[in-house]
């Protein structure tokens, strides 16, 4: 069980890391493609610009806390 759960919170760490990496790379893969790109939209004004940023940390904060607490434990099991 122990396993599991640091797997699982390993599995969880890669896919934070992954999906930003893959977005960075969509520009790349765009300039490869052969369909056609409109312009951009002229963004709009939100109530909740910037609260991005407040998201990304507090979810870097939830990886870092669920991986602490899946490595964190005694040398010997709790269960009879």
């Amino acid at each position: 069980m122990k396993l599991l759960n640091k797997t699982l919170a390993v599995a969880a760490a890669v896919a934070m890391v992954g999906g930003p990496v893959a977005a960075a790379a969509a520009p790349a893969a765009q300039k490869l493609s052969v369909a056609r790109i409109g312009a951009p939209a002229k963004p709009a004004k939100s109530k909740l610009a910037g609260s991005s940023t407040i998201i990304a940390l507090l979810a870097a904060a939830a990886v870092v806390g669920g991986i602490a607490v899946a490595s964190s434990g005694g040398g010997s099991p709790k269960s009879p």
